[in-house]
């Protein structure tokens, strides 16, 4: 299982019903997890905020969020979310795959104009939604109506949830901007693909060496871009995502710490074990007996 997927889907209330795409969840940040790290998926994700204020990061540009807020994320787009320190945040979180919206006909409106652009990350509106603006109104309107219908599930509430997404894409649809908006990061595509890599690989070594090649740059240029775009440097990502991963292990398997250390890539146990004491603020075998 990837670290996001976890994240996503442990301890949450799932509204799903089989060959319908359409998911939601509540989480508390950082109650339920300390932060989700940078990642990205094709499904478009809306992330709504219920109370407390926090931290939503879209393509490497932060937003500060607070109750009411909505923040629409496109296919493919980079995000990540985190907690302000002393503070929480509530926040509802609904990934859907705009398949459920696609038809068979050659020529449909809908995708040409509004399906498509979404999936090509060339639709372009403010973000975020805020509260006290007629954009808000119909945004948040068409989430509510959608989780009403999952609460109830009557026979055929996916029709229902259906209509409330179309209701969704019209308001982005009629308060699009007209002008194409600045790219917050030219680097996306580069941070993706290494972001894939790490998930692909993180169980063995890996060197900035291995990655600067990857991406075609000097290993020089490619710290310096990594650590301006993301605020952090390769390194400290790669271990971040080491660490939040053997959590994981620790919370979920019966193995032994050494093997989770060995599984998540870290040669040395002893540097496992101060990492992630630095981490979480105790030490694995206590962290595994919290769960």
């Amino acid at each position: 299982m990837e670290l996001e997927t976890y994240i996503q889907y442990h301890e949450t209330k799932i509204h799903e019903q089989p060959d319908f795409a359409y998911n939601t969840y509540l989480c508390t940040i950082p109650d339920d997890f300390k932060r989700v790290p940078l990642h990205w998926h094709e499904q478009m994700e809306i992330i709504y905020i219920k109370k407390g204020t926090g931290i939503v990061s879209v393509n490497m540009k932060p937003y500060t969020v607070s109750a009411g807020y909505v923040l629409p994320i496109l296919p493919g787009e980079l995000h990540s979310i985190e907690s302000i320190p002393g503070q929480k945040m509530e926040y509802e979180n609904i990934i859907f795959s705009l398949n459920i919206l696609d038809n068979l006909e050659q020529n449909d409106w809908c995708r040409t104009n509004i399906l498509h652009p979404l999936r090509s990350e060339s639709f372009f509106f403010e973000r975020p939604v805020l509260p006290g603006t007629s954009f808000h109104d119909e945004v948040s309107g068409a989430l509510d109506r959608a989780d009403d219908a999952c609460r109830v599930r009557t026979d055929g509430y996916t029709l229902l949830v259906k209509s409330s997404l179309f209701l969704f894409l019209y308001a982005l649809y009629k308060y699009r901007s007209t002008a194409e908006l600045p790219r917050d990061s030219s680097y996306s595509e580069t941070i993706k693909t290494v972001i894939q890599y790490v998930k692909d690989n993180y169980q063995r070594p890996i060197t900035v060496e291995e990655i600067s090649e990857l991406t075609d740059y000097s290993e020089s240029h490619f710290m310096r871009i990594f650590r301006r775009e993301t605020g952090q440097t390769f390194i400290s990502f790669l271990n971040d995502y080491r660490l939040e991963m053997a959590a994981y292990l620790l919370k979920e398997t019966a193995d032994p710490v050494n093997a989770i250390a060995e599984n998540t890539g870290f040669g040395n146990f002893s540097y496992f074990i101060r990492m992630f004491q630095k981490k979480y603020g105790t030490s694995p075998l206590k962290y595994r007996r919290q769960r």
